[in-house]
């Protein structure tokens, strides 16, 4: 579900209607312009919206919380447009539009689903505060030690980052 979920947004979509151009489309956790992006790989998690329907149809009926931070309103419309695109595999997605102090509790108490935010990153794309225990971004308190260790070997030798993105995405 969770690779169907990455199908089933449009990101070229967002990118033209509600960032202008100021945005680039991405399915890996880096640039598409970071030599670190692999087009190959990416191209097995961009939109795809009969690959989503099929896979989403076994749990048509479910509802999906999407939590998105109030105080930016591009970031709540896009969040709405993500919202309208994963509903039409028949999920029902609750677009919570949350006060910064409740987004960030939601967000450390993994009151969510999906969560809708903005990061950014260093430009060696370190991902490490994500999966370690204490990581300054690891919301919900994901521990996953295989992954931070994916990501400390790709900072070491920068050529492991297809391994790193390609867990990321198959294990959300």
């Amino acid at each position: 579900i969770r690779q169907a979920l990455s199908k089933g947004i449009d990101r070229e979509l967002l990118v033209d209607e509600y960032y202008r151009g100021f945005a680039l489309a991405a399915e890996l956790p880096a640039s598409p312009n970071s030599p670190y992006y692999t087009q190959t790989l990416a191209q097995q998690y961009e939109y795809d919206a009969l690959s989503f329907q099929n896979v989403m149809s076994g749990v048509k009926g479910r509802t999906i919380r999407l939590i998105v931070n109030s105080a930016d309103s591009l970031r709540v419309k896009v969040a709405q447009e993500i919202g309208r695109m994963l509903a039409t595999s028949g999920v029902i997605v609750d677009v919570a539009k949350l006060t910064p102090d409740n987004y960030e509790t939601a967000l450390e108490k993994g009151y969510y689903d999906l969560y809708l935010g903005q990061t950014k990153l260093s430009p060696n794309m370190d991902l490490s505060p994500f999966f370690s225990a204490n990581g300054a971004l690891n919301y919900g308190g994901m521990d996953d030690i295989a992954v931070y260790n994916l990501c400390l070997q790709a900072l070491e030798n920068q050529g492991n980052y297809y391994t790193l993105h390609q867990t990321v995405m198959d294990q959300g």
